[in-house]
């Protein structure tokens, strides 16, 4: 196990444990509390054309009996499930804290695209060993299975990682936005100090080619819509909220440049946010019972599947790197501007919440929008870089010019 190991797998267990989904703690929020609240409404996005989502983990395992009670209590359709292994990695159920980050993922993402659908989700779920390598191979793995948006909730502090190893797998992710692919990651659950004594960015949600999630409480009046919403923390940068911050080693891409203060460090994360803080936490089924989970690893995945909705209803599942889209319409986000994670909630981007969370039908008309544009502008927003800069920068095959014109030539 390498010493910055990657288990920091970011769930925050509120402490509910129920036999059955009844009795939950006040504030917190069933998926189908947190969609309703974010302007979505059930079944809005019927027709959507299938889009494979991916999972990667690093430990743990699917539990069926856990997926089946969600299924079951939610009436939801039963995702289609694929489980893959990479890098000597097993599917081993037997690790009950990764059972629940996986279960979390798991769930997010099959509710979520249901719901928006009505059509059953199709999920693989990649694991791939906790030591150097094991996130690249699960990433190449997913990749490789064919699927279209993904989702990491597992990560360490950026200045942590080994240049060699995280080299490696900035490639993988820019390989894989080069074959249309969309990566997602949670941004950490220890504010902007991320578990260190000074401010850093969490990995690898900041790679350019990663669409980061930060995370939020979330507040729903008794009518179900959206009371009001703050960045997840207490204000002190080493304590448990949402993670943010700046990453020296990468520069901030050219579609973020115009939001980050002047005299920018590097590339800003998050991108986004969504509901994280455990006392708004997300009802899930986990090791045989329901619980409440927190952490920005919920924010990833419901997020990873609102855009591969997104990618859906826009009948092109497009090219990979998607998150320029808000930052071209940053009204499709919820401009979150009170709380603190140790750096606090502004009005425009920040790193606190970034442009904020999803603001509804513009949130996914705004990826709509830019996964159509004309394919001739697709190559404008791939990012090549790898981090750090002094790192040969990764190049764009013709291979994979070639998967991306398919993707986009007209048929």
């Amino acid at each position: 196990m390498l010493k910055h190991h990657y288990h920091r797998i970011h769930p925050r267990l509120r402490g509910a444990r129920l036999v059955s989904p009844r009795g939950f703690p006040a504030g917190s929020l069933s998926p189908a509390e947190v969609l309703t609240a974010y302007g979505f409404r059930q079944h809005q996005y019927a027709g959507a054309l299938p889009v494979k989502l991916g999972i990667g983990s690093l430990g743990g395992g699917v539990v069926q009996a856990d997926l089946n009670n969600a299924v079951s209590e939610w009436g939801m359709a039963h995702p289609t499930l694929s489980i893959i292994t990479a890098g000597g990695a097993e599917n081993d159920p037997t690790d009950q804290d990764s059972n629940v980050e996986n279960m979390l993922d798991l769930e997010l993402v099959s509710f979520t695209w249901w719901w928006l659908t009505g059509t059953p989700a199709d999920v693989t779920i990649a694991f791939g060993p906790n030591t150097g390598g094991g996130m690249k191979a699960a990433t190449a793995a997913l990749a490789a299975a064919g699927v279209e948006v993904a989702s990491w909730s597992w990560g360490a502090a950026a200045s942590d990682w080994g240049v060699g190893e995280r080299h490696a797998l900035a490639q993988a992710f820019a390989h894989a936005v080069a074959n249309g692919v969309t990566f997602f990651a949670a941004s950490g659950d220890n504010s902007i100090d991320d578990g260190l004594t000074a401010p850093s960015a969490d990995y690898p949600c900041s790679d350019p080619n990663v669409w980061a999630v930060g995370g939020t409480r979330l507040l729903v009046s008794t009518d179900g819509s959206r009371a009001g919403e703050i960045a997840w923390g207490d204000g002190r940068p080493g304590d448990e909220g949402g993670g943010g911050g700046y990453d020296p080693t990468v520069r901030a891409p050219a579609w973020q440049t115009s939001v980050l203060p002047s005299g920018e460090r590097g590339r800003g994360v998050p991108d986004t946010a969504a509901n994280a803080d455990p006392n708004s936490g997300w009802q899930i089924s986990a090791n045989g019972a329901w619980t409440v989970v927190g952490g920005t690893s919920a924010a990833s995945p419901f997020t990873a599947a609102l855009v591969a909705v997104a990618k859906g209803v826009a009948k092109a599942v497009g090219e990979g790197l998607t998150t320029p889209a808000v930052y071209a319409t940053p009204s499709a986000c919820h401009d979150i501007t009170t709380g603190s994670n140790g750096d606090p909630a502004t009005p425009g981007w920040d790193p606190a919440t970034g442009l904020g969370s999803p603001r509804g039908d513009a949130f996914v008309e705004a990826v709509i929008a830019y996964v159509r544009r004309d394919s001739a502008a697709l190559s404008a927003h791939v990012e090549s870089q790898t981090a750090p800069d002094s790192m040969p920068t990764a190049k764009v095959g013709f291979d994979d010019v070639v998967n991306i014109l398919r993707r986009f030539w007209p048929r």
